[in-house]
């Protein structure tokens, strides 16, 4: 019998990924899916492998925005108000984190990964 050393839960592109590098490293790895293979792969993104966004997503700085979500008008935003009480620091945090300054950091940290993102899923498809 195979020796196992690790279990991957999901087989979408990161599970897959992650059970990959193990296994590379000569790990003994098990990659499982509550799905049969490719049922849920890249449902939410299409498969699109896209490197030139380095912007992450900014806390919406505009009034009439911020109205939308808060009325539960927006599409990009929904939430329970009962749940809002746990989500204010969170949201606090990520208003933060939108400061244009840590914008420009942030981007500027996540640039080394989206250099790489293509390549290594050539490697993948390979």
């Amino acid at each position: 019998m195979a020796r196992l050393d690790v279990i991957v839960l999901g087989a979408g592109i990161v599970g897959t990924s992650v059970a990959l590098q193990l296994a590379k490293h000569s790990l003994g790895v098990a990659l499982v899916d509550r799905r049969a293979v490719g049922e849920e792969t890249s449902y939410g993104n299409a498969g699109v492998i896209e490197g030139n966004t380095i912007f992450p997503p900014a806390f919406p700085s505009d009034p009439i925005a911020l109205l939308r979500i808060a009325l539960k008008r927006a599409p990009e935003a929904n939430y329970h108000l009962n749940f809002l009480p746990q989500l204010a620091p969170w949201l606090i945090a990520f208003r933060a984190a939108s400061r244009p300054e840590r914008l420009i950091e942030t981007a500027h940290l996540m640039r080394p990964l989206f250099a790489r993102a293509l390549a290594e899923h050539e490697v993948l498809l390979a």
